[in-house]
């Protein structure tokens, strides 16, 4: 048996390392470093303070005591259309020195649930500042009718004034001369339009709304909100895009990846011999308690996405969601689990050892060299991903909006962010490369076999090998077509190059190295990111993003080593 996680790299391969890390500071980290540090102000609100602003606010711009208030319910929001329309005519850094300050695109939506029969105040506050920006109260006992019609100058005026009265500039706004069904009064800026998007505005006063009175304005029932139009053609766009993903979702992940699942069972019995039950059991049961962790962590994401304008927050998630949420991961463990048996047994039968069991002597010193391994594969794999990225934005103009189910802000730990790239590296690299590239290429070269009456030779066995990455890289990549990144066939593109250099590497380097590769590039893309997102905190957090790889693949090896030690002892 060929012992392929043996393999070491070589001075070429750490100097492309070198370049591929130089190509990711330079085309991902640097720019969007040098435009947050350009920013007057980056440091966002944690929830938790947002809470305490907005409890205030209701204090003291709506006369709510905090005794009043059942409880608060925290989402971080955006409008995604509005993103995904400026970053596609690269107009982001003009819409932030315009509206972001009083209409920013992304915001924490407070629900104020309060006692009695007196409904939800939502309180829309701008992430950085905490300031006012919206609000709109939800209440069942008020109805359309005890708000002014609408449809004349006097009542636009009067409504701009009551705008006026919780920090708008009346000055900033025109009447667009449509009268609301529901009592509200649209306005648009007077700005000009950036591009074709033009902001807007929604005020619904209430009849008892006196100017002369010097008391706190009523607002039951009222609301003030804001908003983008755009182009009809773009939000036509968007949502094909949108329809097209979950399509490709469908057919292309979910239905195959069952199929994978059914191949994994067989492949499981079939390769028992050249495999052990309890392979992959530890890092299958790791994925799964990661995920549930992650799952609970990303409870508000999971809100933001079910969540609406009606739709009082607490109400917009229920326990079915979380429970299902549970159960998928716990079949993609069972997929992992059986990847792994499968797969080990696969590649075995083919004399081919890419993954050392724990009861080997070496086990430890194996997964050291994987850990050095993998930081070098995932720079060579950042840079590869940088060029492709800048590549695919510069021939098709591709561009991504904004995902508030994804969130930094919509987690209750953001520290917690770098375990989902244990989840990935661990199941992505057992399903789709051991096992896949796997089953694949001992289908293709038995098939090629018994075609030609003979061994192929190396050159075509090579061939087959590369073509059996394509059909698990092209499942990984439809996995991803979710992602708000668009066109959608963009993250097809990506990954599917990027899975080929995986399968290279996994060959090469063996499995362990890849999962240290897979884990090492998430966590450095999400240390980044955290570095940069403006939370107390998580900065350091960020650069333990960055040593998490290594400091498993030490205590791993300590752990080994102490084992054995002790096993020699007794």
């Amino acid at each position: 048996m060929i012992p392929n996680h043996q393999a070491k790299l070589s001075r070429g391969w750490m100097w492309t390392a070198a370049v591929g890390l130089a190509l990711f500071l330079l085309i991902q980290v640097f720019p969007t470093s040098y435009s947050l540090f350009q920013s007057d102000n980056h440091d966002v609100l944690p929830r938790t303070q947002a809470e305490n602003l907005a409890l205030g606010i209701a204090e003291r711009q709506f006369g709510i005591t905090r005794s009043e208030i059942g409880d608060a319910t925290v989402t971080h929001l955006s409008d995604s259309d509005a993103v995904g329309y400026y970053a596609k005519n690269h107009l982001l850094s003009d819409y932030n020195e315009q509206w972001d300050a009083t209409m920013p695109t992304d915001y924490y939506r407070v629900d104020l649930h309060l006692g009695g029969q007196s409904g939800t105040l939502l309180l829309l506050l701008h992430l950085e500042t905490g300031k006012l920006v919206g609000w709109r109260h939800q209440a069942t006992n008020v109805t359309a009718a005890e708000f002014p019609a609408g449809g004349d100058d006097m009542t636009a005026s009067k409504a701009l004034r009551y705008a006026e009265a919780w920090g708008i500039d009346s000055a900033s706004w025109e009447w667009s001369g449509i009268a609301e069904k529901d009592g509200s009064t649209l306005f648009f800026h007077e700005q000009p339009a950036l591009g074709e998007a033009k902001p807007w505005l929604k005020v619904r006063m209430p009849a008892s709304f006196n100017e002369a009175a010097s008391s706190i304005p009523p607002w039951e029932g009222g609301y003030l909100i804001y908003g983008t139009q755009l182009p009809l053609d773009f939000l036509v766009y968007k949502d094909n895009q949108e329809r097209l993903a979950s399509k490709f979702s469908t057919f292309g992940y979910i239905v195959p990846q069952l199929f994978m699942l059914v191949c994994a069972v067989v492949a499981a019995g079939v390769y028992a011999a050249h495999s052990s039950y309890r392979r992959g059991i530890f890092l299958a049961g790791l994925f799964v308690a990661l995920y549930i962790v992650f799952t609970y962590n990303m409870i508000p994401g999971l809100r933001a996405g079910a969540i609406g304008i009606s739709t009082s927050a607490r109400d917009a998630l229920s326990d079915g969601v979380v429970t299902a949420s549970i159960i998928i991961y716990a079949a993609m463990g069972l997929l992992t689990y059986l990847s792994a048996v499968g797969g080990d047994g696969v590649w075995n039968k083919m004399g081919l050892k890419l993954w050392p069991r724990w009861q080997e002597s070496d086990y430890g010193d194996s997964v050291l060299r994987s850990m050095k391994t993998g930081y070098f594969l995932a720079f060579i794999l950042l840079g590869v991903q940088s060029v492709i990225l800048i590549a695919l934005e510069q021939s098709i103009g591709s561009f991504a909006a904004s995902d508030p189910t994804q969130s930094m802000y919509n987690m209750i730990y953001p520290w917690l962010l770098p375990i989902l790239a244990w989840c990935a590296g661990i199941s992505e690299e057992m399903q789709s490369r051991f096992f896949g590239i796997g089953l694949f290429r001992r289908w293709l070269v038995g098939g090629t076999k018994k075609l030609l009456g003979r061994e192929p030779s190396a050159r075509t066995i090579s061939c087959l090998t590369f073509a059996a990455m394509l059909p698990p890289g092209m499942l990984w990549a439809f996995g991803h077509v979710g992602y708000a990144v668009y066109p959608i066939y963009t993250r097809l593109i990506e990954l599917v190059l990027l899975s080929l250099l995986f399968g290279w590497f996994m060959l090469r380097f063996g499995l362990m190295a890849v999962i240290f590769a897979h884990v090492t590039l998430d966590g450095v893309l999400m240390g980044f990111q955290m570095i940069t997102d403006g939370l107390p905190g998580d900065y350091w957090a960020g650069l333990f993003s960055l040593l998490m790889p290594g400091l498993a693949g030490i205590v791993i090896w300590r752990l080994h080593r102490y084992a054995f030690r002790s096993r020699g002892t007794a």
